[in-house]
């Protein structure tokens, strides 16, 4: 299979932009995939970047089945520079920190690992004067690709993702909690009776776009007070400017949907969500907290947010990557994420990679 599928890589052409959009939109159709490689995002990247990454395009008989982005970028490790490509991210820090997580070759269903092992081998074959190519935030299952014999597989970061099956009964606020431990619904019901009861609250949804851009600067103030070690994106001029246009030119299509959270009018809650293909993915919150530990506003407000979307007919929510206790007590499911590097078997990431080995056996041992 691999050797049948042909890769192209070429320079983004602007007067053909409505072209690339309506053959993207096509793959999409047949593809499972998620928001992050959806045209929504990815466009809104691209012009985030000014078109400086280049299209990576994967055919089968002269029909498209694989749709990405590169951008290059050189980091130091091991005491050499190392070239590296990334798909569909520019591995600037900065311009990263916007986060796209189930990152992938946009690709026909059924044909993942061919398409990405056809574009590994031209990586191999075509691409002698780069040492890695990058993908992630993704699935774990991406570690499986099939490699060329001269490449191998490191997995550079990990995490845990969370979800929840949004099932019809979950738009019963009741029903819902019924699904989680005990320990659990006791903390959201106490929480909810301590700010007033569960029949006071709201949750009302940005209805236009000039709404979701004053959410959007509420969450942030709520944000950077809960981050104010600089972790917050909010601080970083890029992560605004790109939600600002996501926003601003993404919100009539819905695949942004701010939800506030109110009890008597006082907001105690935020929800930055995107949604596609009946998936609301949580991309993060602004709360308000207090100092009483028994109140729980982001729990209260996320097992809110799940019969209200369930009520409207989604099929999951999904809390996505990093740890977090609440994420772990609203769940039923559980993945691993990883950023996947894909290198050459040159001889500073063999040693690299004989290093790290030892260290891992030493440290073991020594347990």
């Amino acid at each position: 299979m691999v050797d049948k599928l042909k890769v192209n890589i070429t320079e983004i052409n602007l007067s053909e932009l409505e072209k690339l959009k309506s053959q993207w939109a096509e793959l999409e159709l047949i593809a499972n995939n998620s928001i992050f490689t959806s045209w929504h995002w990815i466009s809104t990247w691209l012009a985030f970047t000014h078109y400086s990454a280049k299209l990576i395009t994967v055919t089968l008989k002269h029909e498209t089945i694989g749709l990405a982005f590169i951008t290059e970028n050189k980091q130091s490790k091991f005491g050499f520079n190392a070239n590296q490509l990334w798909i569909n991210r520019t591995g600037n820090t900065a311009q990263d920190q916007i986060w796209n997580e189930y990152n992938d070759i946009l690709c026909c269903e059924g044909l993942e690992y061919a398409i990405r092992a056809a574009v590994l081998e031209h990586f191999d074959r075509k691409l002698s004067q780069v040492d890695e190519l990058i993908i992630g935030v993704s699935d774990i299952n991406i570690a499986q690709t099939p490699l060329p014999n001269n490449m191998m597989q490191y997995t550079s970061w990990k995490t845990t993702s969370y979800s929840t099956d949004l099932k019809t009964e979950f738009s019963n606020w009741h029903q819902y909690l019924q699904s989680i431990s005990k320990n659990t619904r006791s903390q959201i019901k106490r929480s909810a009776k301590l700010y007033g009861g569960i029949d006071n609250f709201t949750v009302t949804r940005a209805s236009s776009t000039a709404e979701a851009l004053q959410y959007l600067h509420a969450v942030g103030q709520y944000h950077k007070l809960r981050w104010s070690d600089q972790k917050s994106g909010f601080k970083n001029p890029l992560f605004i400017r790109f939600h600002e246009s996501l926003i601003t030119h993404k919100f009539e299509s819905g695949c942004v949907d701010i939800l506030k959270v109110q009890i008597n009018n006082k907001v105690i809650c935020y929800l930055y969500n995107l949604i596609y293909k009946d998936t609301v993915y949580f991309y993060l919150s602004g709360i308000e907290y207090s100092n009483d530990n028994r109140l729980k506003p982001g729990l209260l407000s996320h097992s809110l947010a799940i019969a209200h979307y369930a009520k409207r007919g989604y099929k999951k929510y999904d809390f996505m990557g990093g740890e977090g206790r609440y994420k772990k007590s609203l769940s039923n499911h559980r993945s691993s994420m990883i950023i996947s590097n894909f290198r050459r078997r040159s001889l500073p990431f063999i040693l690299s990679g004989a290093i790290r080995k030892a260290k891992a056996v030493y440290t073991k041992a020594i347990q």
